[in-house]
């Protein structure tokens, strides 16, 4: 049994509710943080279990941030959290967030579990996420719940966006004008990103898990092939 689930079954203050796979998937990225000076953003407090426990995980030298649209959760404050209270769809909010409490070493999605959400969220802060860093985005199985948790204002999942990040990722290698599929898409319009750019020069990996997105983000140079 890893150090978070083991955390996360003592108790470290509020509740929370986790399923089970994901601790494996939150150490296999997150271990190399612990006992960092890193800044960790939670998007969904509740009752605050999940930041306390990450708080404890990743070690007094963390900064940890909560962010809810539930004002009541700013009572977690006294606790001594990091609260902002907000919508994360609201990207003029989130940007203006990212700004003073960024950039980020890990970003976790654990907020509305809408399209719209995640996607809003994700266009405004993975440009505030560190070289290195992390963007997580969890229970995504909700989005078969109900036709509404699929629905987004650029008219794609947040599953559909990712699985159409995989192969921009060797782009480097492609002329596009040849490949009509990759130009520009829909899901782009309005997002104030250039999916090209960034698909290709800013993630290293795009990982899948049930219910789980791992975006890692490196600086990328020109590849070149090699041989002895």
């Amino acid at each position: 049994m890893g150090r978070l689930k083991a955390l996360f079954d003592r108790g470290t203050g509020g509740n929370a509710h986790k399923w089970e796979h994901y601790f494996e998937i939150y150490e296999r990225y997150f271990d190399r943080f612990v006992g960092t000076e890193c800044t960790y953003m939670e998007i969904g407090v509740q009752r605050g279990g999940s930041l306390s426990m990450m708080g404890e995980y990743l070690g007094p030298r963390a900064r940890i941030i909560g962010v809810d649209i539930d004002p009541n959760c700013a009572l977690l404050r006294q606790a001594g959290m990091e609260i902002h209270i907000g919508d994360q769809a609201d990207q003029a909010f989130m940007e203006s967030l990212a700004k003073q409490t960024g950039p980020y070493d890990i970003v976790l999605d654990d907020g509305g579990h809408t399209a719209d959400q995640q996607l809003a969220s994700f266009f405004t802060l993975f440009p505030h996420i560190k070289d290195g860093g992390l963007y997580v985005v969890e229970d995504l199985h909700a989005h078969y719940f109900h036709p509404d948790y699929q629905a987004s204002r650029w008219g794609i999942s947040f599953y559909d966006f990712a699985k159409s990040l995989t192969d921009k990722l060797a782009l480097w290698h492609i002329d596009i004008r040849n490949f009509p599929r990759f130009q520009q898409p829909r899901e782009a319009r309005g997002a104030k990103m250039d999916i090209h750019n960034f698909a290709v020069n800013e993630i290293f990996g795009i990982h899948f898990y049930d219910s789980v997105v791992v975006f890692e983000k490196r600086a990328i140079p020109e590849p070149y092939s090699i041989r002895n």
